[in-house]
């Protein structure tokens, strides 16, 4: 059987997204890996870098093969204007989205078994005119996702996001009890059909200082948070909480509480 073949966007062409492309090809990996940017781009990138590397056109008809260290397998997408490291150009947004756009059209065909995508500059592609709020809010909608949820992954440490992409200021009044049983649903669903663990745990992580102590630094765990939970639990959902977000994170609580928990949620 060949293996999965992966796409990786280079996000925005003047910022990290083509080093860490570079990086990535100079290692050997157990599936195809193909890099959607521009050719050029890529090339001076890595001539910049010292960085030795071999070229090769994407081929969509040929046999997928494992990736070999000192390759890179380029999608030509062409830039519209000329790139310099560290110099953002609002001529180039719309071929970050065309990036975008190549790889989810590619997944949702099943050319690509899935796709990672490099760093973008959001406020230049917002200043060049276009609605964009990150990543997960852009798949979502050119997939017809109907809500979707960030999760971080690190070993056996997962976290899901309660809300994305929202102004400080923004998030108390977004944290709803309709929000929490979506997020949960979402969150328990995955981790079984996604992670294979048959019987997660999901902690609720507060949103306030010290959880609120008792509200008083905030109200937000007493009047929404807990509620929901518990109104989660009834309906069959494993999850727990709130519970004060550092703790949970700091070294010695995270290795104690690992084996209790498959998912922390909070709020960002």
């Amino acid at each position: 059987m060949p293996p999965p073949r992966l796409i990786l966007t280079c996000g925005e062409p003047a910022g990290i997204g083509p080093d860490l492309c570079i990086d990535i090809a100079g290692r050997a990996w157990p599936c195809e890996l193909i890099v959607a940017g521009d050719t050029e781009v890529l090339q001076a990138r890595a001539q910049q870098l010292r960085r030795p590397l071999s070229f090769l056109p994407y081929k969509p008809d040929d046999v997928p093969a494992e990736h070999r260290a000192g390759t890179l397998r380029v999608l030509h997408v062409p830039v519209a204007a000329p790139v310099r490291p560290g110099h953002l150009d609002r001529a180039n947004a719309r071929h970050v989205l065309q990036l975008l756009d190549r790889a989810i059209d590619g997944c949702m065909a099943g050319e690509f078994a899935a796709m990672v995508t490099a760093p973008v500059q959001k406020s230049v592609i917002i200043d060049a005119g276009n609605k964009f709020s990150g990543h997960t809010e852009y798949l979502a909608e050119r997939t017809g996702g109907a809500h979707p949820v960030m999760m971080l992954t690190s070993g056996s440490l997962r976290v899901a996001l309660a809300t994305t992409h929202l102004p400080l200021k923004n998030v108390s009044a977004a944290i709803t009890d309709e929000l929490l049983q979506t997020v949960l649903r979402i969150v328990d669903h995955d981790l079984r059909t996604r992670f294979a663990i048959p019987a997660p745990r999901i902690i609720v992580c507060g949103l306030n200082p010290h959880n609120g102590d008792n509200g008083a630094f905030g109200r937000e765990e007493i009047d929404i948070i807990a509620p929901g939970v518990e109104l989660a639990r009834s309906q069959g959902f494993p999850a727990d909480g709130p519970y004060p977000a550092v703790p949970l994170y700091a070294p010695a609580g995270a290795r104690l509480n690992q084996s209790l928990y498959s998912c922390l949620i909070i709020a960002v």
